[in-house]
């Protein structure tokens, strides 16, 4: 009878484990300070919308880019687009950056996720590697 109540101890334990590791990774996938709405490649033009959600004013961000050929295989940007532009909260913005290396990523679909957030009051937001923060777009 003892062997039965610490086995279902040990599982409901585990169980409570799991569930708090599920809510945090749901916490941080959640709570994205920036949400891109739009990601194009058009002459050698990034281009990315995308709007401040996080409450705060932005300083400074940072996005990275995966572009994806027909057959799904995933072709990484080798650069970060980064902005130092303040961006009050609840505000839209339009960043464009002029790459020469945009024109050897011409595929027909590419993701933008968010990498990196400051902001003015001196706190910050990085990714955890699951780019949950991010937006994939049809390219034209």
């Amino acid at each position: 009878m003892r062997q039965c109540t610490k086995n279902r101890i040990a599982i409901t334990a585990v169980l409570v484990l799991f569930l708090t590791f599920v809510r945090v990774a749901e916490g941080q996938s959640t709570s994205c300070p920036i949400q891109p709405t739009q990601v194009k490649n058009i002459d050698s033009q990034l281009a990315i919308e995308f709007d401040n959600v996080s409450g705060k004013q932005i300083a400074t961000y940072g996005f990275g880019l995966t572009f994806f050929d027909l057959k799904g295989k995933a072709h990484a940007f080798p650069q970060p687009l980064a902005g130092n532009v303040q961006i009050s909260n609840r505000a839209h913005r339009h960043a464009i950056w002029q790459n020469h290396l945009a024109q050897h990523f011409l595929y027909p679909y590419a993701q933008a996720f968010v990498q990196q957030v400051t902001f003015t009051d001196g706190t910050s937001w990085v990714d955890d590697g699951s780019h949950a923060c991010s937006i994939i777009s049809v390219q034209e």
